[in-house]
């Protein structure tokens, strides 16, 4: 036999009811607050509607990737991020605090052998920013194939930098040491 259920109804805003105020099952409405109350047993459980104005917990899905924000048709206009980094598949974009951050911009931080589209690795520019260049890491028979001594950078033209900087030197096959400031160690 169904069971009349009364609805009681809350016009100030934070009134929440009590489970003196309500018997097991009955439900309660908060028209101010726009949430609904319902008696389970001994305790008040709300129910609230899709209000996301000002969420103030974290918004976790139900299943690890298995929902989206957004879609294709119906895409977010910006996104705003107060962390400076973004995870995206355990690669990390990462802001370098130089300042908005968009394509056309500096400040951003990609991963290590980031590719386009196509699959091409991204160029890297050198320290006067207008030259591509490649590391290609130098390993060293004390620090083994594990540990990079240093990265050189190849690129068109010569910066006339030291190969390990002023504290430490360069030693050649036949034991001797590079003591100019500047060698030039490759050049192509």
């Amino acid at each position: 036999m169904p069971v009349a259920i009364k609805i009681k109804r809350f016009e100030t805003a934070g009134d929440i009811p009590n489970t003196s105020e309500l018997v097991n099952g009955e439900i309660a409405v908060n028209i101010a607050d726009k949430k609904i109350y319902v008696r389970d047993g001994s305790s008040i459980v709300t129910i609230s509607g899709a209000d996301f104005s000002a969420v103030g917990e974290d918004i976790i899905p139900d299943a690890n990737g298995t929902r989206n924000l957004g879609s294709s048709s119906k895409r977010f206009a910006e996104l705003f991020l107060a962390g400076e980094t973004i995870n995206l598949g355990g690669a990390t974009i990462s802001s370098d605090g130089t300042g908005t951050v968009s394509v056309s911009a500096t400040g951003v931080t990609l991963p290590a052998e980031s590719k386009d589209e196509d699959g091409n690795k991204l160029a890297v520019q050198g320290t006067g920013g207008r030259q591509v260049i490649k590391k290609v890491p130098f390993f060293t028979a004390a620090g083994g194939l594990s540990t990079i001594n240093k990265n050189f950078e190849f690129n068109a033209t010569i910066d006339n930098r030291t190969a390990f900087g002023d504290a430490h030197t360069f030693t050649l096959s036949d034991g001797s040491t590079l003591t100019d400031t500047d060698p030039t160690l490759f050049q192509f």
